[in-house]
C-alpha cells in the first residue's frame, strides 16, 4: 500500500480545499475542486516576526513526529482499588491482591447459616 503524497515530491496546497498538488501535477486546477492552482511567490523579510513563526512550525512539525511517544496513557487510578491485574503492583502485591479478591468472592457467594436462639 502507497501512501499519498510520497511518490513524487509535494509542490504546493490548492487554497480553496487543502488537496496537496505534486510536481507531476504542476500549477494547474486542482482535481479535487477544480479551483486554479497559481505559483505564489512569497517574499519575506527576516526578522522577529519570520523567526517567531519558523520556530512555531518547527515545534509543530515536532510534535507531529513525536505524537506516537506522546500518546501514552498512565492510569494512576488503577493501583487505588488493588486489582490482581494492575501493572503497577509488585509480583507479591499482586498475589496478596488475587488472594484477597478469592477471599472476598467466596465469602460472597457462600451460604452462611443463620442461628436465631429465643430464650423464654
Amino acid at each position: 500500500l502507497i501512501k499519498p503524497g510520497t511518490i513524487h515530491k509535494p509542490l504546493t496546497n490548492c487554497l480553496h480545499c487543502g488537496r496537496i498538488s505534486c510536481e507531476k501535477e504542476g500549477y494547474d486546477y486542482c482535481p479535487f475542486c477544480s479551483f486554479l492552482i497559481e505559483k505564489v511567490n512569497i517574499v519575506s523579510i527576516p526578522g522577529e516576526e519570520f523567526n517567531k513563526a519558523v520556530m512555531h512550525k518547527e515545534r509543530l512539525l515536532q510534535f507531529d513526529r513525536e505524537n506516537a511517544s506522546r500518546t501514552v496513557v498512565y492510569d494512576d487510578q488503577a493501583d487505588y482499588f488493588q486489582n490482581s491485574l494492575c501493572t503497577w503492583l509488585t509480583e507479591d502485591e499482586r498475589n496478596d491482591a488475587l488472594s484477597k479478591e478469592e477471599r472476598r468472592r467466596r465469602d460472597l457467594h457462600s451460604v452462611k447459616k443463620h442461628v436465631l436462639n429465643i430464650q423464654f
